[in-house]
């Protein structure tokens, strides 16, 4: 049978009831969670284990499992990225980015792709936005993604003053009496459209601001979030 190649993001180890020496591995990959049976990977001498560190972006070579309800086989997996584990701040983004993966049960490429750009700026001191920013891009897997190009209300494009998830999105003059700092309306427009920009136009403030106002609009749809309030 032919091997699967693909990137992923290393969720999970847990024991196989194959055998003392195996685990069962958890992926995200583009086409959502995969799990496959790793033998031997419990051995000291097994190279596969020292490239599966949980967050770790790797590439693995797999069996695909040959009948529904089976689990496929992990050949060989390689780092791609990792991150600096000494570093507590990294640990705590790390545990919350694992819960946010493992609420996905299908295929999420906006989150996907965010988690690959995000793991090469940890460790900057922007720990807070990049989480903020992997958020954003889970709200269209939960079907609760704002507008963000355009008035929510009226669908133009000129004199976005507000910002509402309540109301979908953003919100021209003509549809809302309050305004927004324009340094706040450009970082949220970039929140869920260019990470490099997001991280230069924010700031702690609006950052701090913006966590709390997404993580009331996943809460309001009845996301269950409090591994994410402290």
């Amino acid at each position: 049978m032919a091997e699967t190649i693909e990137k992923v993001i290393v969720i999970n180890i847990s024991d196989s009831p194959t055998g003392s020496s195996d685990g069962l591995v958890d992926f995200f990959g583009p086409s959502g969670p995969i799990r496959l049976l790793a033998k031997g990977i419990n051995k000291p001498e097994s190279k596969n284990r020292a490239n599966l560190l949980l967050g770790s972006c790797v590439e693995i070579e797999y069996f695909k499992a040959r009948q529904k309800g089976s689990i496929g086989r992990l050949k060989k997996s390689t780092t791609l990225y990792s991150l600096d584990y000494s570093n507590n701040l990294n640990l705590v983004f790390l545990t919350r980015c694992l819960k946010i993966f493992k609420s996905l049960k299908s295929k999420s490429l906006p989150v996907y792709n965010a988690y690959f750009q995000i793991i090469h700026r940890l460790g900057e001191g922007l720990n807070k936005r990049l989480l903020l920013f992997i958020l954003a891009q889970s709200l269209s897997y939960f079907g609760i993604a704002p507008i963000t190009s355009k008035c929510c209300a009226c669908s133009g494009s000129y004199d976005l003053c507000d910002f509402s998830y309540y109301e979908g999105g953003f919100l021209c003059s003509k549809h809302s009496t309050s305004q927004r700092w324009n340094k706040e309306l450009k970082s949220i427009y970039y929140l869920f459209s260019d990470l490099d920009k997001f991280l230069s136009m924010s700031n702690d403030a609006i950052t701090n601001y913006l966590y709390a106002e997404l993580l009331d609009h996943l809460e309001h749809n009845g996301i269950n979030i409090e591994f994410l309030r402290n």
